[in-house]
Parts: C-alpha cells; structure tokens; sequence
C-alpha cells in the first residue's frame, strides 16, 4: 500500500459524521466542540450580530447573535484605547465560573464571531476578586 493511500484513510477516518454542505460542516463542527467542551451554546454570528449557524441550545440565538455583534464593536474600541495590535478573544465570566467567550476572526475576508457559553475555572478570577475585596475594604 502507498504512503498516500494510508494517509487519506486516516483522514476519511477522521472526517466520520461529517458533510460536504459548509453550512451543515459548520454546525457540525460546533456541535463537536460544545461536546468536548461542555458549552452550553455554541453560535457563529456576523460582526453585525446576525446569527449564521448555531447549536440547539436553551438560550435564545438571537440574543447571543446580538452579544457577539456588540463584543466584535467593543473589541475594535478596546484595541483603539490601549493601543494593542489584535484582541481575537474577548471573555466575561460570573463568580460561579459560567462565561461568555467570543473569538473573532475572518473566513473569506468576512468578519464573523465564534460565541460560546462554558464554564470556564479561571486562575486569575481568584486575584481579581480578591482585589475587588480589598478595595471595598477599603472604601468604606
């Protein structure tokens, strides 16, 4: 057998429960990551916040589609007032861990947003929160 011919098994294997329809590949791809990640919901939105493909989920797709188009604007204004070069992700998170993650990035010189609701353990929540507490110490 050929180097090639083994190598394209391997890579039919791995392309299982896959489709050929980029629309139907995308969701496809997003239910996959939401499994191995535990997300609640997992959506691709346009910069303008129009929803492109999602996951069934229990939150409302519109509304996350909405939230991805309002996190790709405040991206742009936080590049704008500190300077940096490029912010691709943008997450806000409760004490409880839950979080909104949104990765913006292009597919064919389009802007869209990847945004996804996990449970995310962050060790720098520990430090903030903790600095939240000193200062309302020392405020009142």
């Amino acid at each position: 057998m050929e180097r090639g011919s083994t190598t394209m098994r391997k890579r039919k294997d791995r392309r299982k429960d896959r489709s050929e329809i980029p629309m139907d590949a995308i969701k496809k791809q997003l239910e996959h990551v939401a499994r191995e990640g535990g997300f609640k919901a997992a959506l691709l939105s346009t910069e303008d916040g129009f929803a492109v493909v999602d996951i069934e989920s229990r939150l409302d797709s519109s509304s996350l589609a909405a939230l991805a188009g309002f996190v790709w604007e405040m991206n742009k204004d936080v590049l704008d007032l500190t300077g940096f070069k490029q912010i691709d992700q943008i997450t806000m998170s409760g004490k409880t861990g839950d979080s909104v993650i949104c990765q913006s990035f292009e597919v064919m010189d389009q802007p869209v947003v990847l945004i996804v609701i996990a449970s995310v353990k962050s060790g720098y929540r520990e430090l903030t929160d903790q600095a939240v507490e000193g200062i309302k110490r020392i405020m009142v």
